[in-house]
């Protein structure tokens, strides 16, 4: 009987053997089966609210078409890192792996400049990129010594198919917070690595035109946004010159048919000053009409510093552009007014002299408002101040049901404005503004239009014209899009014609401040261009979740308990119920 039982525990401890190698051999083919699938097959499952873990369909598509190897060198690394910095490095390689994820052509490596083999290897790679537009961050920091500071070049560096593009990481703005500064640069990194991407991968670039002959701003001014669009954009001029074929390409069809066709891709018009014909302003309409997309920089009113040099009072009347009742047709109006606000620029003034020299200090000039984003569109998320030069109000008309109409910027909510003519003195900015008279909020300065656009020439020209194959008339435009804007100055960069300096455009030399309006109209031309796809990405909200102190003192000790004794707790339940399952599984009751 005992043998027969010694046989039976023997057997039994060998099945059981056998059942477990059947098990391991079975947990192993399905390891081996999944990470198969695995490398074919890739998944994310993003639970945050803010959805950061989750990049664009635009962006996604575009890494699908990534078919050479493309490597990431980011210049931000280091273990001596401000706080807010390692946090924009490791958003930064975050949006790097999920990059990789979607591709495995994508490679990326972290510098740190500092550690670089010399000081001369470290000063041509800083030369490098400002010549790129990358501009160095100083940044303070406590340690045990006081007070030290750093300088840093968040950049990234994009090499695909032997051409280069540069990402510029950290957005500045004035009046935020370090903290809220990289969170909103963090915002913006997928957009910033993705466009980059999207200007190396281009076959073809689209075509930006810019509108000579009416006394437009000159190549000086516009040279610094020629030269940011240069990488990504095709350039041309053109001058209107009542050719009705300036602004189209025009297709005859073997069977006489006329197909009609924008000949660029965005028109800028960037402050002119003298009347547009009504055949020019035919010309303009019809290319709208053809889904054309125009951003208008325009000035309503004759202002100009120039002429307060000589005389501390000037007069600024209408520019008879000849505009109005076209933008009338698409909805919206350009007010014939001088916006003044409290929150604005500032300008040198003569207070005193010193023997034979005048001594000077800087006043606000209420005609020079700082423009703030006024709405949550990818345009304007997160852009910094714009610097402006006597500008308008724009009124948005009910009269066009069909189109959409987002203000992009605006004034603040301490503003006020001025009817032509209007009398300019500078003697105002001597003077304490009463705040009772700026009591307008908001001003709109800038705004996008959407849709279907009606022809300012309906029911005005004769139907034996309109009817004409080769003249291609149409009263209602293919869906398409503008942004209007009532400040020509926003454009144009500082040129010395003594020396031939150009300055950087959104400078402002009495002050020695950077403005954002060239990211403002980069951001415009590139949404205008068809790219609003992927400026989608510009939208995307991470939030900054920061510790509530006060209430994590007052928790502070209930807190630690938990953290300490439950894992223990846990633990030593889980033993127990393993011994209790043990006893009853292989010990036989009797």
């Amino acid at each position: 009987m005992s043998h027969n039982k010694t046989k039976h525990n023997v057997k039994n401890s060998v099945n059981r053997k056998r059942q477990s190698w059947y098990e391991f051999g079975i947990v192993l083919l399905v390891v081996v089966f999944v990470n198969i699938i695995g490398a074919f097959l890739f998944g994310r499952l993003d639970l945050t609210d803010d959805h950061r873990y989750s990049l664009s369909k635009s962006t996604k598509e575009l890494l699908k078409g990534v078919d050479e190897p493309i490597l990431f060198r980011v210049y931000l690394d280091g273990s001596d890192l401000p706080a807010d910095f390692k946090r924009l490095r490791n958003e930064t390689k975050e949006i790097l792996n999920q990059f990789r994820a979607y591709n495995r052509n994508v490679d990326y490596e972290f510098i740190d400049p500092g550690k670089l083999a010399s000081d001369k290897e470290r000063n041509e790679l800083y030369k490098d990129l400002v010549s790129h537009d990358i501009q160095p961050s100083t940044v303070s920091q406590r340690t045990g010594n006081g007070v030290s500071q750093m300088v840093l070049i968040p950049a990234a560096e994009i090499t695909y198919k032997g051409a280069k593009a540069y990402v510029q990481l950290l957005q500045s703005q004035q009046y935020v917070s370090e903290s809220d500064e990289v969170n909103n640069s963090i915002q913006n990194l997928e957009y910033q690595l993705s466009n980059a991407v999207r200007t190396l991968s281009r076959s073809m670039k689209p075509v930006v035109a810019f509108s000579m002959g009416h006394g437009e701003l000159p190549m000086a001014n516009l040279y610094e946004i020629q030269r940011s669009l240069y990488e990504n954009y095709t350039l041309d001029t053109v001058t209107l010159n009542e050719n009705v074929n300036a602004l189209r390409k025009v297709v005859k069809g073997a069977d006489s048919s006329y197909t009609f066709l924008p000949k660029y891709d965005v028109l800028v018009v960037a402050k002119p000053t003298q009347t547009f014909s009504d055949k020019d302003l035919f010309v303009l309409d019809q290319f709208v009409m053809l889904g054309g997309r125009v951003l208008w920089l325009i000035d309503e009113m004759d202002a100009d510093m120039d002429s307060l040099a000589v005389n501390p009072q000037a007069v600024s009347t209408r520019l008879p552009l000849g505009l109005d009742e076209m933008f009338y047709s698409y909805g919206i109006r350009i007010n014939a007014d001088l916006v003044m606000d409290i929150r604005c620029r500032p300008i040198p003034m003569v207070v005193g002299q010193v023997g034979d020299r005048p001594q000077y200090n800087f006043t606000p000039w209420f005609y020079f408002p700082d423009l703030i984003a006024n709405s949550n569109h990818p345009i304007v998320r997160n852009l910094d101040i714009i610097k402006s030069d006597f500008v308008s109000s724009i009124q948005l008309l009910d009269n066009a049901d069909n189109l959409t109409k987002t203000v992009l910027l605006s004034t603040s909510e301490y503003s006020r404005v001025k009817n032509a003519p209007v009398i300019i003195d500078l003697n105002e900015a001597r003077q304490e503004p009463d705040q009772r008279l700026y009591n307008r909020k908001n001003l709109p300065v800038a705004v996008l239009l959407e849709g279907t656009f009606r022809s300012m020439w309906v029911h005005r020209l004769p139907v034996g014209f309109t009817k004409l194959p080769e003249m291609g008339y149409r009263d209602t435009s293919q869906p398409t899009k503008m942004i209007v804007v009532s400040d020509g100055d926003i454009i144009k960069n500082r040129y010395n014609r003594n020396d031939g300096t150009t300055y950087p455009l959104g400078y402002d030399s009495y002050t020695n401040t950077m403005y954002a309006n060239k990211e403002f109209l980069l951001n415009a031309i590139n949404y205008l261009a068809g790219n609003d796809d992927a400026m989608a990405s510009r939208g995307k909200s991470v939030q900054l979740r920061k510790l509530d102190v006060v209430k994590s003192k007052k928790s502070e000790a209930v807190v630690k308990a938990v953290n300490i004794v439950v894992p223990v707790v846990l633990v030593a339940l889980a033993g127990v119920v393993i011994y209790f399952v043990r006893r009853g599984k292989y010990i036989k009751k009797s």
